[in-house]
């Protein structure tokens, strides 16, 4: 009887490693994903994940003072639209487009990499800005890229009295009212309401990258140069600092628009390089990156959702969108606001960004 006890209980303590070593896994592997130029999503489960919760950094960016300019509109709550063709068939304003929010299905969260390495969050221009979809009745996860130097209107923010929002950079939202005024922003000009945001800096960033040992990436050979790290193309193991430098690369040909797709090729390549370190790597990966991320969810409100998140492991990562897309957009050099990106028809663009998201 004794020897069956103790087959028991060594059973029974493998059991629990085996459990506790796939919270683990979950957790650190999308937290790292998180980092790539933001966060993907959290993955944890009991008093480990308890634990690891409390590094992270809770509370609400400081917006600033603006006025709530959006005209009263619907908003689709948790309904499903699948008919697109009114709007289709010749929107002749934003307005005339629902805003959409979070559905049964589809869950939101802005992902921002801010221009900083001083442990700072509020009051800097954000340089990355992504949408991250959790598609649970396509069982996907996507990404939008929207580019920091489109041109929006700033809700309530009207320096020179004319009755009108002040036009500015995508970016520079964040700069003037944190994520409080970006998500007004995204809302008012992109007709999608977003209430929660992971947010890192730089430091983060490169905190990660080093922490998990480097990535490799193919590079080519304009991108090696551009980052001083060789003169010819191929396949190359980027340390934090690098990693950094071809995240943030604009000064070759497509300048952001190929910086947007060179973010989410760091994003893939630190997820697929999480699903393969031990269980002891990664926890020292997630003790050092953790500290370094902001966001607005509550304690309670982010430990359900990452319990929830475990049915996120077989999900696919592969639908990507940008705006403004390829051919639907104009330069434009305004004077106070610099070399811009227009939307040539804003509702066409906006209809697919949700058609993208929702269906």
């Amino acid at each position: 009887m004794k020897k069956t006890r103790n087959s028991g209980s060594r059973k029974r303590r493998a059991r629990g490693r085996k459990h506790h070593s796939k919270a683990v896994r979950g957790l650190v592997i999308t937290a790292i994903s998180m980092l790539g130029i933001m966060s993907l999503f959290f993955i944890c489960i009991g008093v480990y994940a308890l634990g690891k919760i409390g590094l992270v950094k809770f509370g609400s960016q400081g917006s600033g003072d603006f006025i709530d300019s959006l005209i009263p509109d619907y908003v689709s709550g948790v309904e499903e639209l699948s008919d697109y063709s009114s709007i289709e068939d010749g929107a002749a304003s934003l307005t005339e487009i629902p805003v959409r929010t979070n559905t049964k299905s589809v869950k939101n969260i802005l992902l921002l990499g801010v221009d900083s390495r001083t442990g700072s969050y509020s009051g800097t221009l954000a340089d990355a800005i992504m949408i991250l979809t959790i598609d649970s009745k396509n069982k996907s996860i996507k990404l939008t890229s929207l580019m920091r130097d489109t041109l929006v209107t700033l809700p309530g923010r009207d320096r020179n009295g004319d009755g009108r929002d002040d036009y500015a950079k995508l970016n520079a939202a964040n700069s003037y009212g944190g994520f409080d005024l970006m998500a007004k922003t995204i809302e008012q000009n992109f007709r999608l309401r977003i209430n929660q945001h992971i947010t890192i800096n730089f430091d983060a960033f490169k905190a990660a990258v080093d922490a998990m040992g480097g990535i490799d990436i193919e590079l080519t050979a304009a991108e090696a140069r551009a980052i001083k790290i060789a003169n010819s193309g191929g396949k190359y193991h980027l340390n934090g600092k690098y990693a950094l430098k071809y995240a943030r690369l604009r000064k070759l040909a497509g300048d952001d628009f190929q910086r947007t797709s060179r973010q989410r090729t760091v994003i893939k390549a630190l997820f697929e390089k999480g699903k393969r370190m031990s269980i002891g790597k990664l926890n020292t990966v997630l003790n050092e990156i953790l500290p370094q991320v902001y966001t607005n969810m509550t304690r309670n409100e982010f430990t359900m959702f990452t319990v929830n998140s475990l049915t996120y492991f077989g999900y696919s990562m592969d639908d990507t969108f940008r705006i403004p897309p390829d051919r639907e957009f104009s330069y434009k050099s305004i004077k106070g606001v610099g070399s811009t990106l227009i939307l040539n028809d804003p509702a066409k663009t906006i209809t697919e960004l949700h058609k993208f998201i929702y269906m």
